[in-house]
């Protein structure tokens, strides 16, 4: 992925590891960080709709496939503007 087009991303995943554990960020912070918790928001709703229509709760799964406007989502922002091919 290219995160150039995301720098609130970037700035996660190099503070997640830093070398030194002293200036890494811990598990709490991760866990309060803004692309982080629309993560979890979008698997939350994914999961109770699932729940309320009767289908696999799969789909609420990190392993599960994700719709196309996922990435727009957890990011926060519009797609239009970013390169998401492979």
């Amino acid at each position: 992925m290219d995160l150039d087009g995301s720098p609130e991303l970037f700035v996660l995943i190099r503070s997640m590891m830093r070398t030194d554990p002293a200036r890494r960020v811990d598990v709490q912070d991760v866990c309060a960080h803004a692309v982080v918790s629309r993560a979890r928001a979008a698997m939350e709703r994914t999961y109770e709709e699932a729940k309320r229509n009767g289908t696999s709760v799969f789909a609420a799964s990190p392993l599960a496939g994700v719709s196309n406007t996922f990435l727009e989502e957890i990011l926060g922002r519009d797609c239009d503007d970013m390169d998401l091919s492979l």
